[in-house]
Formats: C-alpha cells, structure tokens, sequence
C-alpha cells in the first residue's frame, strides 16, 4: 500500500514537472514568435522609409532634367534668335529698322507676349523705330508713333530710373484710370494688360525702350525679363555692327 502511494506520488510531481516545461516551452515560443514579429514590423518600416527616400530623390532627379532640358531648349532658342537678328543684318547692310524688327519679334515670340514696340528715346519723347503684331485697331490711331510719357506712365519711371518695369495690369495704373489717350488706347484698343517695358542704356545715357505686351494679365518671369534684357543690351551691338556693313 505504501509502494502504490510512493509511485503515485512519484507519478503526479512528474506530470506536474512535465507541465511546467511544456508552459516554459509554449512562453519561450510565443516569446520567439513575438519577437519575430517585432523584427519583421521594423523590417517594414526600414523600407518603407527607404522606399520613400527612394521616391523622393527620383523626383528631385526628374526635376533637375526637367530644368535641365528647359535650359538646353531656352539656349537653343536665344541661339536661333541671335542667327536670325545675324542674317538679317548680313542681307540688310546699313539698315536698323529690319534689324529692330527681327529683334522685336524674336523677343516677342520667345517670351510668349501677343506683340511689342521698340522705341528711341530723344531725351524728350519716344519715336516708334520697329513694331511687331501691334493690334492694327491701335495703329490706325497713330499714338505709338510718338509717345509723350504721363508723369505716372511707366515710360516715365524708366526715364528717371533707367530700370525695367513690369505692369501686372495696365487698366489698374493711374494713367489709364486718368484717361490718357495713349495708355487708355493701348489697353481699349490694343487689349494690353501685362507689359514689361526694358531700357535700353548706352554710356549711361537712356536712348530707347524695348516693350512686350499681352493681353492678358499674366505676369513675365524673371527669366523672360532677363531674356529681354539681353536683347536691349545686344541691340547696339547689332546697330553697330549694321552700321558697320
């Protein structure tokens, strides 16, 4: 009777041993499948955010071709404008006003304005020298012959400032709201609205205005002020080398 009760004994602290090793065994997997899990969420985020570092530089390498591309085509444009200001100046020897022309339109077209003026400045006055696509329902008025600035004109702040000067909306400037017959012309009849007028500078001394327009409000970039800037600038090495033909 002993004996039976020593092996049953015996027999319950083994199960129970055996319990607590299969509780160990089950806590240490669930322990391992935990931690795998963790392993495997952080593995995730890693690419995640390296996929995103990914996608972000592939774009900033798209936009730098894009630029890239924009720039070639830009200089391939200025470099086809300047061959056409170049032959019109070796089939016209001696004559500005083809030249002016070839110019104006040029600087016309590539900065995506409707039409522009070119014009000389006395020290008093503005003489129409070239014109590209002006409206004729505004040349027929004759007023871009000659142009008298109002004192709160943007011809006239180019006057006493020599500086480029860019119109968002002509119809909210003083002289059109005033009723100066030019501007309110240019904006009534000519549909003007944008303008950038850019000086052109010789020994200091204003000698004239290259003007674009469009007709409606849409500002220049800096980029197409620049653009413009340079055809004013290079206009009197093209006058000088017309002259010298």
């Amino acid at each position: 009777m002993g004996a039976i009760q020593v092996a049953s004994s015996l027999k319950g602290a083994k199960s129970r041993t055996q319990g607590r090793k299969s509780r160990s065994t089950g806590t240490k997997a669930t322990t391992r499948v935990a931690s795998s899990g963790d392993s495997q969420a952080v593995l995730i985020r890693k690419l995640k955010a390296h996929a995103s570092d990914l996608e972000k530089e592939l774009e900033a390498r798209t936009h730098e071709l894009a630029e890239a591309r924009e720039h070639l085509t830009e200089a391939v444009e200025q470099q086809t404008a300047t061959s056409e200001v170049l032959r019109v100046i070796s089939s016209s020897p001696g004559e500005l006003e083809p030249v002016f022309h070839a110019m104006l339109e040029n600087a016309t077209r590539i900065c995506e304005a409707k039409f522009g003026t070119l014009n000389l400045y006395d020290g008093s006055v503005f003489e129409i020298a070239a014109h590209y696509n002006v409206p004729p329902a505004f040349v027929e008025t004759g007023l871009h012959k000659v142009i008298r600035p109002h004192p709160s004109s943007a011809h006239a702040k180019v006057v006493h400032t020599k500086q480029v000067v860019h119109i968002e909306d002509l119809t909210r400037t003083t002289p059109y709201r005033e009723g100066d017959p030019a501007v309110t012309a240019i904006g009534d009849l000519g549909g003007a609205r944008t303008i950038v007028i850019v000086p052109m500078i010789k020994d200091d001394r204003l000698v004239g205005t290259m003007v674009i327009y469009r007709q409606e409000v849409r500002p220049f970039t800096d980029k197409q002020v620049e653009l413009l800037t340079n055809f004013a600038e290079g206009r009197h090495r093209h006058r000088e080398h017309a002259a010298a033909k």
